[in-house]
């Protein structure tokens, strides 16, 4: 009996015990090749390198909102993308994942328009059968239905 509400909420999951690599390895011992999991978590599982970076930032600080602060780490990265970017992007927007990225750029581009004194530009352009996230508007910008 599982209180978590899963995306499949018939299925049984095994339970994740550890990673090793590029597996996923069950508190029975079975392996998983992880092979299509979430992009932003393709560093593999028990790389000392970055679970000593993580380890460092932690020790340092754990969060701080970036309404109110900005970071080290934050800037170098802000800095690194921004300097191999084409054309004139030079500032990075930080999120916590895929819908938020969506919900943002949806919201940034509706915000340019309303400065341009274009209120009546609303609609956008995307793939139909997209996906790009769970929220409502990065699910109605992808035509999922």
């Amino acid at each position: 009996m599982t209180h978590v509400f899963h995306r499949a909420p018939a299925n049984t999951y095994p339970i994740a015990d550890h990673g090793e690599g590029a597996y996923i390895v069950d508190r029975d011992g079975k392996r998983y090749f992880d092979a299509g999991g979430a992009a932003v978590s393709c560093l593999g599982h028990s790389n000392k390198e970055v679970n000593d970076a993580i380890k460092r930032q932690v020790d340092k600080i754990s969060f701080s909102h970036s309404g109110f602060f900005t970071n080290e780490p934050m800037e170098e990265l802000a800095e690194f993308l921004a300097t191999r970017a084409l054309g004139r992007l030079d500032k990075v927007y930080f999120v916590s994942g895929g819908s938020e990225a969506v919900e943002a750029a949806l919201k940034l581009a509706r915000q340019y328009f309303l400065e341009k004194g274009e209120p009546k530009r609303t609609r956008f352009i995307s793939r139909r059968q997209s996906y790009h996230g769970n929220t409502l508007g990065a699910l109605s910008a992808g035509g999922n239905e």
